[in-house]
């Protein structure tokens, strides 16, 4: 495709910046803070939109290629545009009655939105960029500025959580940095006079035509995987999530299940697949590890009392799938008539499917999640009961969600799902993750199927019936409807979006090869 200069590589994430800046110096009072916040994510969600459809045509690039946007990096950046309003908004009514009862003060709620505004700015950084330490930076920016959110309320239990989320994502990113400062010093020596040894893209380029030592790819593929792993809540680097998406706010917990970490499997994604051309066995090692984190995730929901917590594990065991996926892409062959290759094709097909679909879904189950405890104060699922005649809406959205996420015909989740069947069908010896990824899906149906029936249909215990519960503000339950919908539309048509997810292949598939695709 053609690269074309484009200011949006740095608007979008220098508005929510900015936007970020003015909350924190004028945004004293509640009001305006919430203006400015709606202001700036509704300008944010406009352009990241323009760069999503502009992706699908041109490269856009800017400051000579620092900043580089295909059509990988356009999906997430509508992602994280449409979640992130989203959660602006829904957040208003949520604040506001947590200042009501005393949960926060005042002026927490100028901290959340400027916070908030911030961490957005980061992540659309992170899948702009093409500097391989700016990318790592950022990365590491998207854990500082997401840390205070985590450890909002500012209790025993979010301290602890905030406290566990810096530290091992810190630590865990710092295995990236050696992996940068690795694959570095191999390419630097390489690069044609006047080329940035820094760049991603030439940093592929150099891999691609077998100029790197193996053990330096070996090594720097280790750290890539355990530090950029960490940050995806890839299994056993995990430990930091359902601590983090469960005490921290819900609008927060949506961000961070819903595109926090898929950055993180991006940045995977960007340094990690063009390995797989050198070493086979890099792709069979994230194929592994995929499963094993699906299998953990589902495992771990059998024991979660707390809501939140259920759908942190429910987001371990769907990072499987991704990276399972992703893994599967690493089978492509130089041989156009392979018939691996057709698999290939799919697994990286369906990992960016289940990546948007998993983004949409998870976001949709948290604010549903985030509606109960609106309405009820309660987050222990035994508690909970007979819900669905009172909150009605909230109800109809957390079943799509529910069956969405574990594949159930006609929402998206199942295209995405079936997608990866048939990727580990399609490929020779890869049939038993196919088989281990069906077993997966039955087991988290059945799961989500109890909770589900659990809170919404099943009989309403002594202590709910004292409380008035009624339905959510429309400002929260129309951001989970526009989910829902979505949720329908792509499940029913999937053709609208294949155009974009199968350009996004490509680009992956390309960083794979060792020839142009």
């Amino acid at each position: 495709m053609p690269e074309v200069i484009s200011s949006y590589c740095i608007l979008i994430f220098l508005v929510p910046a900015l936007t970020s800046l003015l909350i924190l110096l004028a945004g004293k009072v509640p009001s305006v803070s919430r203006l400015l916040a709606f202001i700036g994510m509704s300008v944010t969600f406009i352009m990241t939109s323009i760069v999503f459809f502009e992706s699908q045509t041109k490269v856009l690039t800017a400051l000579n290629n620092q900043l580089r946007i295909d059509s990988l990096s356009g999906l997430l950046n509508g992602l994280i545009g449409l979640i992130g309003l989203i959660v602006i908004i829904y957040s208003f009514p949520y604040l506001k009655l947590e200042k009501n009862k005393g949960i926060i003060q005042e002026r927490k709620i100028r901290s959340f939105y400027w916070q908030t505004m911030l961490f957005i700015s980061t992540m659309l950084v992170a899948v702009s960029t093409n500097n391989i330490i700016l990318l790592w930076v950022i990365i590491e920016a998207t854990t500082l500025g997401s840390a205070l959110l985590v450890a909002f309320y500012w209790n025993k239990n979010a301290l602890e959580a905030g406290y566990k989320y810096l530290m091992l994502l810190t630590v865990g990113i710092s295995f990236a940095l050696f992996g940068c400062v690795i694959i570095y010093s191999g390419v630097a020596s390489h690069v044609a006079n006047g080329a940035d040894p820094l760049q991603i893209t030439i940093i592929s380029s150099v891999v691609k035509q077998g100029m790197i030592a193996g053990n330096i790819i070996l090594l720097a593929a280790v750290f890539f995987i355990v530090g950029f792993g960490t940050k995806a809540g890839i299994a056993p680097f995990h430990a930091w999530l359902p601590d983090a998406h469960a005490e921290a706010p819900t609008p927060i917990s949506a961000l961070l299940s819903g595109v926090m970490i898929k950055v993180g499997i991006y940045a995977l994604i960007r340094t990690i697949a063009v390995f797989y051309s050198i070493y086979s066995t890099i792709s069979l090692f994230v194929t592994i590890l995929g499963i094993f984190t699906m299998l953990l995730g589902v495992f771990m929901m059998f024991f979660q009392e707390n809501l939140k917590r259920f759908l942190a594990y429910s987001s371990v065991n769907h990072v499987g799938y991704i990276v399972m996926g992703f893994g599967l892409a690493g089978s492509i062959s130089p041989s156009a008539s392979d018939p691996a290759n057709n698999g290939a094709y799919l697994g990286m097909y369906g990992a960016l499917f289940h990546m948007l679909n998993h983004g949409i879904i998870k976001s949709l189950l948290f604010l549903s999640a985030g509606a109960i405890i609106y309405a009820t104060g309660i987050r222990k699922i035994d508690e909970l009961g007979g819900l669905s005649k009172k909150m009605p809406v909230t109800s109809f959205c957390f079943f799509i969600g529910s069956f969405a996420i574990c594949g159930v015909p006609l929402l998206n989740g199942f295209m995405s799902k079936f997608t990866l069947f048939l990727a580990g069908a399609a490929i020779p010896g890869m049939l038993w993750t196919t088989i281990i990824a069906i077993i997966s899906s039955i087991m988290a149906l059945a799961l989500y199927m109890h909770v589900a029936y659990r809170i919404f249909m099943g009989p309403m215990p002594e202590d709910i019936k004292k409380i008035d519960i009624k339905e959510v503000p429309a400002s929260m339950w129309s951001g989970m409807l526009v989910l829902s919908l979505i949720c329908f539309g792509l499940g029913i048509f999937p053709q609208l979006i294949y155009p974009i997810l199968d350009k996004a292949t490509h680009v992956v598939l390309a960083l794979i090869a060792k020839g142009s695709l």
